[in-house]
Parts: C-alpha cells; sequence; structure tokens
C-alpha cells in the first residue's frame, strides 16, 4: 500500500523552528561569499569545503539569488559589507 508523500518545504525549519525567509542565506551559503571575494574559482572552495565541483556551483547561484548579486564582484561586495571577509 502507498501512502502520500508529503511536499517538502521550500526553505528548511530553523533551529527555532521558523521557515527561512528568501534573503536568509543557509549557514553553508554563508561560507561562499568569503572565498568567491578572495578569488578563489569554485574548483578551489570545492576543496576547502570538501564539496563536489556542482555543489559549489549550485551554492553559488543560490547566493546570488538571494543577495541580489549577478556577479562574482556583486558577491565579493556583499562579503565586505557584511563581515564575510576581512579587507585587504
Amino acid at each position: 500500500m502507498l501512502t502520500a508523500r508529503r511536499p517538502c518545504c521550500r526553505w528548511p525549519a530553523t533551529p527555532r523552528g521558523r521557515t527561512r525567509r528568501a534573503g536568509e542565506l543557509t549557514p553553508r551559503e554563508v561560507e561562499i561569499p568569503g572565498p568567491v571575494a578572495r578569488g578563489l574559482s569554485n574548483r578551489d572552495i570545492a576543496a576547502r569545503l570538501v564539496l563536489s565541483e556542482k555543489t559549489v556551483r549550485n551554492h553559488v547561484e543560490r547566493t546570488y539569488s538571494k543577495i541580489g548579486a549577478t556577479n562574482r564582484v556583486g558577491a565579493s561586495l556583499y562579503a565586505l559589507e557584511h563581515g564575510l571577509v576581512a579587507p585587504a
């Protein structure tokens, strides 16, 4: 007998039980703008975070969408403005 599966919510619950808003970055996505701002490639970021390059690419794209960036320069500015990377 098959049972109906409950659809997965788009934004996972946070530890406090509330759901994420579209603009909030997940803990993993917070790790992405810093290395991007330092000029690392997706391959380099993947090696540092022990992830596949495709997973990093997906995180980068989702992060861009959430922070309103269209490229690595925009993500770098966001990282600097939000303290995710120290200025050189």
